[in-house]
């Protein structure tokens, strides 16, 4: 068998698909490894094939036949190993499965020592926001690349892990009249045949795969003013902004922020930025953005917005911008050995792009709204079907997985909570200490904690720390006061939804610091609680004070109290911190979510809460009411429900006003404006407000001559609103803007309008444009979404869903395809889990991330069916018997 199959390959191509039986699943062996690559990609984007050359040296540690790398769908032409003056015939196989692992095969030894690998090949673009890819914007091709996290072996083949950090030289060949970025500055371009131009650019900084970034096409390149020098950085620092043909008067808000926030950044770490120019890359893809180093590519709807933008996407851009700024130092000067550290990168520069974007403009929430995603982290944190932190990852079907709220959100918060434990100071060493120790290489979680715990001066902190990052769950923290007053009894435990069973077997090394409030002064006390029960000593002005269990929100725990604790903290919801506030509606949706707290009690904290002035903590259990009605109420209960919604909400609305025309408020303050936005979200679909919607669907209905006519922080309400109210003749005036709109938040509006419909044949055509190739299916997917959450389109979109299951996968990217499992989380039924599995959840779990997400879904359906049964008396008793 062994002689026949030798045959067989031996008359196949050089590029061949095989399967290689002990194929890496996970890391490449560390037999060979890459110190240096060159790129010459010939890129045009109105082709269907782009190509390429790579050569690649590398050090061989023990002779070999046999090198694994990485290649998908890569036509190699011709592949070789030189070492010294010798070149060495060599085969190139990609095996036979979705994870792109590949090997060159030569028939005699490669000795250990240097060598270099020759590859020729070609390539298809890609049609969806992964690996080099093509998109056409207003008649004009463009190509983009999204590398992370393991799609770089779609453009070219190379070692495809974070581990593996090495200086490229790169040289882009495309088209004369089109222009081209990437990591570094250009420092040549010559006409070449065939009306071609080459480009070259400086070598750059050791770099992992992911973070290459490649952009050609027509595109304007905004030169902006260099950065000036700052007391981490001794020169100026060249700053550009990428956008399509025509959009860059759109880059004005975002070029003239982007040096604020990147200044603040250099001031924290107190080194310069890392590398020597920095690009900001508006791509119609990107579906978010990506850190590549020194540029930095971002979904245009976080760039293209103009002079003076909404404050919502004022908020999305500094949150954003910092995040990926960060970056440039955690992650990309830093990288993490391998993906199970991926969290390193992630959950600090969110933390770190919510401290900075906060400080730079406190005034649109940024940081509350963090603290909100932080605390929806919880729920996910809260299933079984769960992961820490820290999550060891095997193989690379694993590592999409990792991308998670869990990694972004649960990290922000227990980053947050060791930084007010230790204080901002020590903390900032620490990070420092991390950062000055691995710069342009590798680092570990181990080394982490070892920076930590030097810098910080306090070693002890650490197992806290790891505490959180290495085992899965949220901490439940009981608060019972002595009977004299001035301490607490404390107690932990594993936090559970209602229906959610398991060993109570966690325990974690908890910095808790309580608010003690007096009438006259709050004051902070903390004890790290590292056993099952605890004591908090408070001292005598404690008596009589109120106790608020998380002291400005920091902690990543949810905490319960006795009933009297309660409405003492109730009562004091107007003159808490607004982080307090909000850490109270949490734990007050969490225990009615374990069937602790009843419907009638919600209803009550719900309408205390609502006069709170911060936007975020005030509308948190609206948010939950709404999920009720969605997921829980049945049709009889709705209406009456609906009523309740709008006596809490509406006269909160009323007192700040809902005119849906522009600039009626553009004198209020962003946080008013955000908060009007979101309060008209609740009372018009939540509330279901007869004059709400009327005022919004008449203003609709008179912006589709000027879409600017309607304030665009409610346009994507509005016109939901009138999709409903007014129907098809409506929903047709809107759908061309999905089309032929330049601008990326009004087709974003479009698309928010047309998936609030609720009858045919709006949803159906509306469904139909998940499908359509002219759309962005990151955009349109938010149709199944919404139809989904909607209690009255639900089954028909599922249904529909179902029949066209493959057409949508094959659109979205591999990477992500594990999050359409999601669709499955309003599900609330025994037979609709059933549902479920049939029709959705088992054909995920072969994606990548698929089983975790899957898991989730299905205990999120089966928790919230447990829930929905204890509360079905309640619900009816006072929804509809009491009317």
């Amino acid at each position: 068998m062994q002689r026949l199959l030798q045959v067989l390959l031996a008359g196949l191509s050089a590029s061949t698909l095989v399967h290689a039986q002990g194929a890496p699943v996970g890391p490449l062996p560390r037999e060979v490894t890459p110190t240096h690559y060159r790129l010459r990609l010939t890129i045009d984007p109105r082709k269907a094939d782009f190509s390429g050359e790579t050569t690649i040296e590398v050090a061989v540690h023990h002779a070999t036949r046999l090198i694994w790398l990485h290649g998908m769908g890569l036509k190699v032409s011709a592949v070789s190993v030189t070492v010294g003056r010798r070149q060495i015939p060599a085969r190139y196989e990609e095996v036979a499965h979705e994870f792109g692992v590949a090997r060159v095969t030569t028939g005699t030894s490669i000795p250990a020592g240097n060598a270099t690998l020759h590859f020729h090949y070609s390539a298809p673009f890609q049609e969806t926001g992964q690996g080099l890819y093509h998109t056409q914007i207003a008649n004009e091709w463009y190509a983009f690349t999204q590398f992370a996290a393991i799609d770089a072996r779609r453009a070219f083949p190379g070692f495809d892990e974070p581990g593996f950090k090495t200086p490229f030289d790169l040289t882009l060949i495309a088209p004369h009249g089109d222009r081209v970025v990437t990591n570094t500055p250009e420092i040549s371009a010559a006409r070449i045949k065939d009306r071609m131009v080459r480009h070259e650019f400086q070598t750059t900084r050791p770099l992992p795969t992911y973070l290459l970034a490649f952009v050609a096409g027509p595109v304007d390149i905004v030169e902006l003013p260099p950065i000036p020098p700052n007391a981490a950085r001794a020169t100026p620092l060249p700053l550009r902004i990428v956008a399509a043909k025509g959009q860059g008067p759109r880059t004005a808000f975002a070029g003239r922020e982007a040096p604020k926030l990147l200044s603040a950044l250099e001031a924290y770490f107190g080194i310069p930025f890392p590398y020597p120019k920095l690009d900001l890359i508006a791509s119609p893809l990107e579906g978010g953005a990506m850190e590549n180093a020194g540029a930095i590519i971002f979904d245009e709807s976080l760039l293209l917005f103009g002079d003076h933008p909404p404050p919502r996407q004022q908020q999305r851009f500094g949150g954003v911008a910092a995040h990926e700024m960060a970056h440039q130092w955690f992650g990309d000067l830093v990288t993490p050995a391998w993906w199970d550290d991926i969290w390193l990168n992630e959950s600090f520069a969110e933390w770190m792009g919510v401290k900075i974007s906060d400080a730079w403009r406190p005034d649109l929430g940024i940081q509350a709204e963090q603290m909100r995603q932080t605390l929806a982290a919880m729920d996910t944190d809260a299933l079984r079907a769960g992961r820490q932190i820290h999550q060891p990852i095997k193989n690379n079907a694993q590592i999409s997985g990792a991308f998670d709220d869990i990694t972004y959100e649960k990290g922000a918060g227990v980053l947050g909570m060791i930084e007010s434990y230790l204080g901002e100071e020590r903390f900032r060493q620490g990070v420092r200490l991390h950062l000055q120790r691995h710069p342009y290489g590798i680092a570990t979680a181990a080394e982490f904690f070892a920076a930590m715990a030097e810098g910080s001066g306090d070693p002890g902190v650490i197992d806290a720390f790891r505490s959180f990052v290495d085992q899965a769950g949220v901490p439940l923290v009981t608060v019972s006061a002595a009977p004299d007053g001035r301490s607490l009894t404390l107690a932990q435990s594993r936090y559970r939804p209602l229906g959610s069973e398991g060993a109570d077997t966690e325990l974690w090394k908890i910095p808790v610091c309580v608010d003690v409030i007096t009438a006259a002064h709050n004051s902070k006390t903390c004890s790290l609680l590292t056993s099952r029960t605890g004591t908090l000593a408070l001292g005598p002005d404690a008596v009589g004070a109120v106790i608020h269990p998380n002291a400005n929100g920091a902690g990543y725990y949810r905490f319960a109290v006795d009933a009297g604790t309660f409405k003492g903290l109730l009562a004091a919801a107007p003159k808490l911190p607004p982080r307090e506030a909000l850490s109270l509606a949490d734990s007050v949706g969490a225990a009615f979510d374990a069937g602790k707290l009843s419907f009638t009690d919600l209803l009550a904290a719900a309408g205390v809460l609502a006069t709170y002035p911060d936007r975020t903590a005030s509308l948190s259990l609206g948010n939950k009411l709404l999920s009720v009605r969605n997921r829980m109420a049945s049709s009889d209960e709705r209406g009456p429900l609906e009523k309740r919604i709008n006596a809490i909400y509406k006269p909160r609305l009323q007192a700040v006003g809902f005119d849906p025309s522009a600039a009626h408020y553009a004198r209020d303050s962003s946080e008013q404006q955000l908060l009007r936005g979101e309060l008209i979200r609740i009372v018009a679909f939540g509330g279901r407000d007869a004059e709400v919607r009327h005022a919004l669907a008449q203003a609709a209905d008179r912006s589709i001559d000027d879409p600017k006519a309607l304030d665009p922080g409610i346009r994507g309400t509005a016109w939901g609103v009138a999709v409903q109210e007014l129907g098809k003749p409506f929903a047709d005036k809107i759908e061309p803007f999905v089309f032929t709109s330049t601008d990326p938040q009004l087709r974003q509006d479009a698309v928010a309008g047309l998936a609030a419909a609720e009858k045919p044949p709006v949803t159906e055509a509306a469904r139909e444009l998940v499908l359509d190739k002219r759309t962005d299916v990151t955009s349109t997917a938010r149709i199944l979404f919404v139809q989904m959450n909607n209690p009255v389109t639900r089954q028909a979109a599922w249904q529909w869903f179902n029949t066209n299951q493959e057409a949508v996968l094959a659109r979205v990217p591999a990477s992500l395809q594990f999050f359409l499992a999601k669709l499955g989380d309003p599900l609330c039924s025994k037979a609709e889990r059933a549902q479920f599995d049939a029709a959705l959840g088992d054909r995920l779990l072969k994606a990548s991330g698929g089983e975790l997400e899957v898991g989730r879904t299905r205990e999120i359906i089966d928790d919230c069916a447990a829930l929905k049964e204890k509360l079905a008396p309640e619900l009816k008793a006072t929804l509809v018997t009491a009317q």
